[in-house]
């Protein structure tokens, strides 16, 4: 090739509006270069010698015509060839007034006929001026930037206080969830020994209202009252009870009832009934016909309705959606170990869970779960929700650790459905702690060692303070006798001035306990290591407590549960002073909740622990 661009001068071109030229060359000048020429070349038969320098012929005419075209207006007409065959339109443009550029067309047909027309005709060029103004150069650009920008800060300012709102609404601890009776402390009280509101012979369900404030600053969630229900001579044959429906008038009304619910309502405080049901119910022969032949027993397992129909049932389920729609949250179903053998006491305890629901209650003694057949165990601990432990302190701490490692390793600790463990230290059948642990104040250690263990805390009226049994010498009352437990409850700077109905002389208390107690309830209620009744981790389900040290009458619990801290509780269960060097267990901590109330909170080396006789102490460890 000669030349990518060659003007013919000496061709006579048609004459027209501007100036035109045409190439000397169309296989070799045209001007779509990228596009084959037609024929095309074959390169492999006839291959074109390619030029060994690049050689651009522009004549002085061609210079000057570009010139011209650069100083007309924009409307100047395009350079066109009357003889071209060729559609202008087709082919490409060249210079126009802002740069220079080649246009391709992209149809062949086209571009074949812009390659023959560049034979024929001259090449048409085009000089096109762009607009000046577009529609949004007369935009107000300066408040326009003012609003994005306060837009934007406006977005900013928005996701700040959302992020802090966020923040702000999380909870203040990631504390495992628990139901209400799971960990918190119940308190169990006799009605009739516990205050009255007229300062008459009994205690009533009035006055355990006008003290709905001591038991809320106690840390109680769940008031626990011994049997309410009409007897012949309540409060001496309680256990006795004609009605499961009707209040005793001695204690007062169902109005009274109602009253005093809406009391411990507002206080975050849920009621639960003890429930005599052994009273209303019979023995059934289901056992021996299950051991008599296969086909008594199939029959006698199959039908449920065999014993939901009988009265005595009725009577007893009659009473549960009774109290249940009168805002009682649970029953503690007393006297049913002497039917744990039968087949059909599971099967009703069932039937009475299903009744209540899953947000109220059934509480039962370990007496049931121990006498239960294995058969029907299942029953029992799937429709139960505490298992109600008396924890025999008075035995030593040989027994007691006995006792608590037999209870960690029971079925109630292998999977996380199984029911609570509730732990008591005397009830209504008991004898008072003061009077089984009498030194110092001994109740006072042995209530925080049973709030140290795995489980749901159950405190007895008065075990608070130290109270003691009566001292009643008459002989005239010894039909009272079985009763000596049941002390009216004393309060500070009052005195009563009736004789109680149960009165054995004067009666001394341990009030200063009242502020240790409720600081342990407070530290129980925060902290997962001591109030979670075991640890589900890895697809096990175990205690989170264990006996780090247990010689002579000194024993050490420690608590723990994942990412928290430790605790540990040392308690003295004997009758004299105890000094024991634990650096080999435990490093260092800070007492938390002292033996007195006078105590503080100070560090401690367990190179040397010394408690007093009945003394217990929490440690934090560090």
């Amino acid at each position: 090739m000669e030349s990518f661009l060659r003007v013919n001068s000496g061709t006579n071109l048609p004459s027209s509006s501007s100036n035109s030229f045409m190439t000397d060359n169309a296989d070799s000048t045209s001007i779509c270069p990228l596009i084959t020429p037609s024929p095309p070349t074959n390169a492999l038969v006839d291959p074109l010698p390619e030029p060994t320098e690049t050689n651009y012929t522009i004549s002085e005419e061609l210079a000057e015509k570009l010139q011209k075209v650069q100083d007309k207006s924009p409307d100047a007409e395009s350079i066109s060839s009357a003889s071209s065959s060729a559609d202008p339109a087709v082919c490409s443009q060249l210079l126009n007034r802002r740069n220079s550029y080649l246009h391709i067309p992209d149809d062949e047909e086209a571009a074949a006929q812009c390659e023959t027309s560049s034979t024929a005709g001259p090449i048409q060029l085009s000089f096109q001026n762009v607009p000046q103004d577009y529609f949004f150069v007369s935009w107000n650009w300066p408040l326009i930037r003012k609003i994005s920008l306060y837009m934007f800060l406006s977005g900013l300012a928005a996701m700040v206080a959302l992020v802090i709102a966020m923040i702000a609404r999380l909870p203040k601890s990631c504390n495992p969830p628990t139901e209400w009776y799971q960990g918190n402390l119940l308190y169990e009280i006799f009605p009739a020994s516990f205050y009255s509101s007229t300062h008459g012979m009994e205690g009533d369900l009035k006055g355990i209202a006008l003290k709905s404030d001591y038991l809320m600053n106690l840390g109680v969630r769940g008031v626990r009252l011994n049997s309410i229900f009409r007897s012949p001579h309540y409060p001496k044959d309680f256990e006795k009870a004609s009605s499961l429906t009707e209040i005793d008038p001695i204690l007062g009304t169902l109005e009274d009832f109602k009253s005093l619910v809406k009391h411990l309502k507002s206080r975050n405080i849920s009621l639960i009934l003890d429930l005599p049901v052994s009273s209303f119910i019979q023995k059934h022969v289901a056992k021996k016909a299950i051991t008599a032949s296969n086909e008594v027993k199939n029959a006698t397992m199959d039908p449920e309705s065999d014993y939901l129909k009988l009265e005595d049932f009725d009577l007893v389920e009659d009473a549960i959606q009774f109290w249940a729609l009168h805002g009682v949250d649970g029953f503690y179903l007393k006297g049913l170990e002497h039917h744990a053998e039968d087949y059909n006491t599971a099967r009703l305890i069932r039937r009475w869970k299903k009744l209540l629901g899953t947000d109220k209650i059934l509480i039962i003694s370990e007496n049931i779960v121990d006498a239960t057949p294995k058969e029907n165990l299942n029953i029992i601990l799937n429709n139960v929700d505490l298992i109600d432990v008396k924890l025999n302190i008075e035995k030593g701490v040989s027994y007691v650790t006995k006792q608590i490692d037999s209870i960690q390793n029971s079925s109630l600790f292998t999977k996380p459905g199984m029911p609570w463990v509730q732990w008591s230290l005397g009830n209504v059948n008991s004898n008072r702690l003061a009077n089984v642990l009498n030194y110092g104040n001994a109740t006072l250690g042995a209530t925080l060692l049973q709030m140290m263990l795995p489980g749901t805390p159950s405190v007895f009226y008065g075990d608070e303070i130290g109270l003691h049994e009566i001292s009643d010498p008459e002989e005239d009352r010894k039909d009272i006798k079985h009763l000596h437990q049941l002390t009216m409850m004393p309060w500070r700077n009052e005195q009563s001035k009736v004789l109680p109905w149960i009165y054995g002389g004067n009666v001394n208390a341990l009030y200063d306990q009242v502020e240790v107690v409720s600081k342990m309830t407070d530290l129980r209620g925060r902290s997962p290591s001591i109030y979670m009744n075991s640890v589900f981790k890895q697809g096990d389900n175990k205690a989170n407590a264990e006996v780090k040290y247990a010689e002579k009458d000194f024993l050490v619990v420690q608590r723990w549960y994942p990412r928290r801290k430790a605790y540990v509780v040392a308690s003295n269960l004997g009758s004299n002073k105890i000094s024991a060097d634990l650096s080999t267990l435990l490093y260092t901590g800070q007492v938390v909740v002292g033996p007195r109330a006078d105590s503080t909170s100070e560090t401690i080396s367990f190179k040397e622990v010394n408690l007093w006789p009945g003394e217990s102490v929490v440690i934090v460890l560090d």
